[in-house]
């Protein structure tokens, strides 16, 4: 018997499968094959240079990856990715290993597998490569998805305080440390390194105190403010920091300040600025003395039988004012805002706060739609 040939695969009863016969020649009836693309040349696997990430739509591609998985549980195809990972790594220290190791890892983790403990593992190993490619971010990131389905996943504590160190995030690393000695107190290796964090957490939170410190002076220099008024301050808890706005359309000839009163060397006349956000508007008044209450001020600003140009609406009225003052927690560069009430004594409500040269209130209608949004954009109760 002959073999069959190329163009007849299914020997002499070839000519009666399902496809139609084409023609006859001198070597008998025979079928039309598809000829040759160069997409089909492309995309057969035998000369692909990298596997594309869909395959979805390369029926030979699907057919290997069967044979692959073939007879194999979700759990042991992860396993399957999690040690091509762990052979890459193995096999050499270059950009190419770690890059497979980086896919398989990331592969694993795409597919559906109800072990916690497996897919832990291969969070924890791709942190592993994003630490070695100096991706501190992701290798923490990694880590915190491990351990949220391994809590006692020990690598992933350790790589987890690795890459946070890295970041100059001591009291993160150190955090992944202490939790690690929960689990396994006399760790050797977490207990070397806790110590070590502790100590440079040490250093940075000194290094911190005296950079509040130099700030704090730098700010005093740059308000202008003499050590009388420095002195009398202190003694109420008031430290000043940096001037908040550019005061220079209300006070040309200098930045404004705080002195001392005339009559009492003992209290203190605040530059103000009224901010009124809703209309874009301000006000700027030179010196308030601070024994005197801040609605007395208002009521010469907003009488109730006369309304500012900018107050179309005429709802602006002393007494119908909220007002909030902003100043900085804890000696913090940024900001923070507190409600002042309008009816008591301006020292009273500046004790313990740092403060800018020039107090800033935000002016605005109490119990007002702006003022709702101002409070929730603020985190503030009205």
């Amino acid at each position: 018997d002959a073999p069959a040939t190329a163009g007849d695969a299914g020997g002499a009863d070839g000519a009666n499968s399902e496809q139609p016969v084409a023609g006859v020649d001198e070597f008998g009836p025979y079928r039309k094959e598809r000829i040759w693309s160069m997409n089909e040349i492309r995309d057969h696997p035998l000369f692909m240079e990298d596997v594309p990430q869909d395959i979805s739509d390369n029926p030979l591609l699907l057919a290997l990856q069967s044979l692959i998985y073939e007879g194999k549980t979700q759990a042991e195809v992860v396993d399957h990715f999690k040690n091509l990972g762990n052979e890459a790594l193995k096999s050499s220290n270059n950009k190419t290993s770690l890059h497979n190791a980086l896919l398989c890892y990331t592969r694993g983790l795409e597919e559906e597998c109800d072990d916690k403990c497996l897919k832990s593992q291969l969070h924890s190993n791709r942190a592993f490569v994003s630490h070695r490619m100096k991706e501190y971010d992701k290798a923490v990131n990694d880590c915190r998805a491990a351990l949220q389905l391994d809590p006692r996943n020990m690598k992933a504590y350790w790589r987890a305080a690795q890459a946070s160190a890295a970041l100059l995030l001591t009291a993160q690393a150190l955090a992944f440390c202490n939790e690690a000695l929960q689990i396994i107190p006399e760790e050797d290796e977490f207990l070397k390194f806790r110590s070590r964090l502790q100590k440079t957490l040490e250093h940075e939170d000194q290094e911190r105190h005296q950079a509040r410190q130099a700030a704090d002076r730098v700010a005093q220099e740059k308000s202008g403010v003499d050590s009388v008024v420095q002195a009398v301050l202190q003694s109420r808890g008031v430290r000043l920091g940096p001037c908040l706005f550019d005061m220079s359309m209300y006070t040309p000839k200098g930045a404004p300040r705080p002195v001392l009163a005339s009559d009492d060397d003992s209290a203190v006349v605040w530059p103000l600025l009224f901010m009124y956000d809703e209309t874009s508007q301000s006000d700027f008044v030179d010196g308030f003395d601070e024994r005197c209450i801040l609605s007395d001020q208002l009521q010469i600003m907003f009488p109730a039988d006369r309304h500012v140009e900018w107050d179309i609406e005429g709802k602006y009225v002393w007494d119908r004012l909220a007002a909030y003052l902003e100043y900085y927690p804890d000696g913090q560069q940024d900001t923070s805002l507190r409600r002042v009430d309008t009816s008591e004594p301006l020292v009273d409500m500046l004790k313990d706060l740092c403060l800018p040269p020039c107090i800033s209130l935000h002016i605005m209608v109490d119990g007002s739609p702006f003022q709702r949004n101002f409070c929730q954009s603020h985190n503030l109760s009205a």
